[in-house]
């Protein structure tokens, strides 16, 4: 996420969950509804672009006995998120540079409501495949490129000023995702929350990928 993301996040920390729940933010429920049948029992779980720990508080309900740790660029935001989930461990920094420095592994790597502001999604997602314990699983959202006539038909739009939301077709997500050893195990589409301004709706799709046992 590039600096002027953070610099956004970091004004936004103080409402941001306001806000959220004001245009009907929906991608954690709609994790929190592919993950519970799966049945999971993950000893380590890392929560990439975190922000103020909605993610976390899905992710502890459902996993109380993991070690948690969050990641967000924004200092502020993971302010918030210590508050709510306490007894976690944060770190500041974006999703690519934590993963490119890390060398543990987890067993479930989430990554809600941020790919689509990051400079390479696949690397992200190639990175986040590389850090998984065998037999792990990774569930992420996305903002896909899509054939509307809406905003998302366009691969790159400008948003808060000068900052940049990129989208990507979804077959083009799966077949890279295949390609690091990922297998898919569910997915969803819906809206994921309303727009400003005319109103119409962020279409999402949300997946989770499981790493074989033997890597794919």
């Amino acid at each position: 996420m590039s600096a002027g993301w953070t610099e956004v996040y970091d004004a936004l920390a103080p409402t941001y969950d306001e806000m959220t729940a004001g245009n009907g933010w929906s991608a954690n429920g709609r994790a929190r509804d592919l993950l519970v049948p799966l049945g999971l029992a993950p000893a380590r779980v890392l929560d990439l672009g975190a922000g103020t720990g909605q993610t976390a508080v899905v992710l502890r309900d459902l996993f109380p006995a993991a070690a948690l740790t969050l990641v967000d660029p924004s200092a502020r935001m993971l302010e918030r998120a210590r508050d709510k989930v306490p007894a976690v461990e944060t770190v500041v920094a974006d999703a690519e540079s934590f993963l490119r420095a890390a060398d543990e592994e987890w067993d479930l790597v989430a990554a809600i409501g941020f790919l689509e502001l990051v400079a390479d999604l696949f690397e992200v997602v190639r990175l986040a495949a590389s850090r998984l314990a065998p037999g792990g699983h990774l569930v992420v959202s996305h903002e896909p490129l899509l054939d509307d006539g809406s905003v998302q038909s366009s691969p790159v739009s400008v948003v808060s000023g000068s900052q940049l939301v990129r989208r990507h077709p979804r077959a083009e997500l799966e077949r890279r995702a295949a390609s690091y050893g990922l297998v898919r195990v569910a997915a969803t589409e819906a809206v994921a929350f309303e727009r400003g301004g005319d109103g119409s709706g962020a279409t999402y799709e949300v997946v989770v990928w499981r790493l074989p046992p033997g890597g794919g």
